[in-house]
């Protein structure tokens, strides 16, 4: 038992140390700052990008659901009625799950939005030259 530990142990090691200079390079990679509202609005953008990321899920789910019935009303026997059903219901419980996620994420930018233009007022950008 011991030997498959250590074995273990120098396997956990070897991984850890090659992703350590991995880790340590992202790290270096810290975002620019292009102005005062830049960490909003990469705030706003990740939080835009969950929202269709969620948005199609929500469509994926509501497509399986539409599967489940139309499984449902396809069934020949008993068991495959109550396959079809229970397969129904889960499907069901997927979608009021991933729907709840989007409602949250739509608050979400609604608030990163909030927060940029707060920024921005807060802000003004320079106005721009005139040409001569």
């Amino acid at each position: 038992m011991t030997i498959a530990r250590t074995a273990a142990a120098a396997a956990v090691l070897a991984l850890g140390l090659t992703a350590a200079p991995l880790t340590s390079a992202v790290a270096d990679e810290a975002p620019t700052t292009d102005g005062p509202c830049a960490t909003q609005q990469a705030q706003l953008d990740k939080a835009e990008a969950k929202l269709e990321s969620l948005t199609a899920k929500l469509a994926a789910k509501k497509e399986a659901i539409a599967e489940a019935k139309a499984e449902v009303k396809a069934a020949d026997t008993a068991q495959e009625k109550r396959s079809a059903t229970a397969a129904l219901a889960t499907a069901k419980e997927k979608k009021a799950k991933v729907k709840k996620a989007k409602k949250f994420q739509l608050q979400r930018v609604a608030h990163a939005q909030e927060r940029l233009d707060k920024c921005l007022a807060a802000n003004p950008a320079p106005a721009p030259a005139p040409a001569a």
